[in-house]
C-alpha cells in the first residue's frame, strides 16, 4: 500500500511528546511490512535539517492566496514533505509558550490540513490511504470533500491520540479556514457548543477511527470531553496499543547511555547507570536509596498535582527524585521549589534533553507516571525495556500495559493504584519500596523477577504496524462496498 501521513510533528525531526514518536515508528514499522509512507508536517524552525526544494504550493486560505514551500528529505525510508511556509511555523515553539497556545494555531493547523492535501494533488502521490494523526489534521477528510473532489475516493483514517485537546476555536474563523458556514451546526458539522471543533470534524468524516490503546477506546466511548455520543456512533473505531522503537530504546546499544546492558546482565549495568545518572544530576544521597524518575510534559494530565502532595513525605521515606521536562509555567515553578526544598534529594532539569531522558530510563530504579488519564503512554513501555520498574495509575494504556505485582505475583511487571489521589500514589510507592529494600538488604528475588519480566515485554511496533494494515484495508473496502 502507499500511505500517506499527515502530521503535527515527528520525531524524526521535531517532537513535543508521544505523538512524534509514534508517527515516525509507525512509518518505520510499516515500511518494514513492505508499504510507501509518506509523512507530510510543518518545517518549523526546529527542524534542523536542511531539505531540498521539491516545488511549491498555493491554496487559499485565511482571504488570500498562500503560496508556500514543499521540501523533501528521506529518513528511515520514510519520505517526508515540508510545508514551508515561515509566518505560520518559524517560531519557538510548535504549540504553545509556557504561558500558553498561539492564537493563531486554527490556521496554523488548518493550513497544514488544506496544504496537505495539494501536497497529495500536485506531486501525484497517489496514496491508497490517508492516515491523520489528532486534532490539527481533523480538518482533512472535511476539506477533502469540499475543495479536493478528485481525491474524495481516497479513505481516511483518524486517530485520537489525546481527546482532550480538541482544537476548540470561535467560528469567525470558518471562513478564514475556507470553510462555509453552512457547517456550523451540532448535528451533521463541526460546531461545538457554540464553537467550532477540528477534532469533532475528524470523528465525523474519517471513513475509520482509532485511537492509542483498547482501555482508552473504552473510556472515550464513556466520556470523551463532550464528543463520547459522536463516537459512539461511529461503527467502525479501534483501540491499537502504541509501541516503541526498538531501534532508538535498546539498553544494548543505545548511544546515550554510559554502560551498556541486557536481560543477562541487567544488575551490573543498571547499577552502573545508576551512579553515572546521579553524578550528572549532582546527587549524592547513598546509592541504596531508591531513585525514581519521571521524563515527561509538566501538564495537570500528568498527575504533577499528585506529586506535589507526596514529594516531602517520600523523600523522608527515603526516596530520590529526577524529573525532566517542561511544561506549563506552574509546575515547572513547583518542581524548582522542590529541588530548592530538598537539594540534598531532588534534582530537576526544565528541558526537552533527548541524552538525559535515555539516561533516566536506564539509571532510575523506579519510573513514575501517575497520570490523571493516559490514552496509551509511550514512557511506561520505555522504562520497562531499561530495566525500570513502572509505578502507575491504572488508566488508558497504562492499565493495557501495567500488571500490579502485589495483585498478580505470577504476572506482575510493576505497581499499580486505582484512585486518583496523593494516598494511593504514596501507597504504591511504598508497596514498590518494600520489594526494593527486600533485595537490597537480603538479596530477595522478587525485585529482580519484576525487573525481568519488564524487560521480556514485546512492546515493538511489529504487532500494532499490523494491526493497522488490517485498519487500512477495511477502509478501502468501505469505500469501494459501502459499510
Amino acid at each position: 500500500m502507499k500511505i500517506v501521513f499527515v502530521a503535527s510533528e515527528s520525531s524524526a525531526f521535531v517532537k513535543a511528546g508521544g505523538l512524534g514518536d509514534v508517527v515516525h515508528s509507525l512509518a518505520k514499522a510499516l515500511i518494514r511490512l513492505g508499504h510507501t509512507l509518506y509523512v507530510i508536517m510543518p518545517r518549523y524552525s526546529k527542524v534542523k535539517v536542511e531539505p531540498k526544494n521539491v516545488s511549491k504550493g498555493k491554496i487559499f486560505f485565511n482571504s488570500h492566496w498562500l503560496e508556500f514551500g514543499i521540501l523533501e528529505e528521506t529518513k528511515d525510508h520514510v519520505r517526508y514533505y515540508f510545508l514551508d511556509y515561515p509566518e505560520y511555523y518559524q517560531r519557538e515553539h510548535i504549540y504553545s509558550t509556557p504561558k500558553g497556545e498561539y492564537e493563531d494555531n486554527p490556521l496554523r493547523f488548518g493550513f497544514l490540513s488544506l496544504a496537505s492535501l495539494e501536497v497529495i494533488k500536485s506531486l501525484q502521490l497517489n496514496p491508497d490511504i490517508i492516515h491523520l494523526h489528532d486534532w490539527h489534521t481533523g480538518l482533512v477528510p472535511l476539506y477533502k470533500k469540499i475543495h479536493y473532489p478528485e481525491l474524495e475516493p481516497i479513505p481516511t483514517v483518524f486517530t485520537i491520540h489525546n481527546a482532550l485537546h480538541q482544537g476548540i476555536y470561535d467560528p469567525h474563523f470558518l471562513p478564514l479556514l475556507n470553510l462555509p458556514w453552512e457547517l456550523y451546526h451540532p448535528f451533521t458539522g463541526i460546531e461545538f457548543y457554540g464553537r467550532i471543533n477540528f477534532l469533532k470534524a475528524g470523528i465525523a468524516f474519517c471513513d475509520v477511527l482509532t485511537t492509542v490503546s483498547p482501555s482508552y477506546a473504552e473510556e472515550l466511548r464513556q466520556y470523551a470531553y463532550g464528543l463520547e455520543g459522536l463516537i459512539r456512533e461511529k461503527k467502525y473505531f479501534f483501540g491499537i496499543l502504541n509501541g516503541i522503537d526498538y531501534e532508538v530504546w535498546n539498553p544494548e546499544a543505545d548511544k546515550f547511555i554510559k554502560y551498556h546492558y541486557s536481560l543477562k546482565n541487567f544488575h551490573k549495568g543498571k547499577a552502573s547507570n545508576k551512579k553515572h545518572l546521579k553524578e550528572t544530576f549532582g546527587l549524592k544521597t547513598p546509592n541504596d536509596r531508591p531513585l525514581v524518575g519521571i521524563v515527561s510534559r509538566l501538564t495537570a494530565q500528568k498527575g504533577l498535582d499528585l506529586v506535589q502532595g507526596i514529594i516531602c513525605e517520600a523523600v523522608r521515606e527515603g526516596f530520590d527524585f529526577v524529573f525532566l521536562g517542561s511544561g506549563e509555567e506552574k509546575y515547572q515553578d513547583m518542581l524548582i521549589e522542590f529541588m530548592k526544598k530538598h537539594p540534598e534529594s531532588v534534582r530537576v532539569r526544565i528541558e526537552y534533553n533527548e541524552e538525559l531522558a535515555h539516561k533516566i530510563f536506564a539509571g532510575a530504579d523506579m519510573f513514575l507516571m501517575p497520570s490523571l488519564f493516559e490514552p496509551c503512554g509511550i514512557s511506561q513501555m520505555i522504562a520497562m525495556r531499561y530495566g525500570t520498574v513502572p509505578i502507575v495509575r491504572s488508566t488508558g494504556g497504562l492499565k493495557d500495559t501495567v500488571v500490579d505485582f502485589v495483585e498478580n505475583p505470577h504476572e506482575g511487571n510493576g505497581f499499580a493504584f486505582e484512585e486518583y489521589s496523593s494516598k494511593d500514589l504514596m501507597h504504591a510507592l511504598l508497596k514498590a519500596r518494600v520489594y526494593y529494600d527486600m533485595h537490597t538488604c537480603d538479596h530477595s528475588r522478587e525485585w529482580q523477577e519484576v525487573i525481568k519480566r519488564c524487560m521480556k515485554k514485546d512492546f515493538s511496533w511489529e504487532k500494532s504496524a499490523r494491526e493497522y494494515e488490517r485498519i487500512y484495508s477495511t477502509a478501502i473496502m468501505l469505500r469501494k462496498y459501502g459499510s
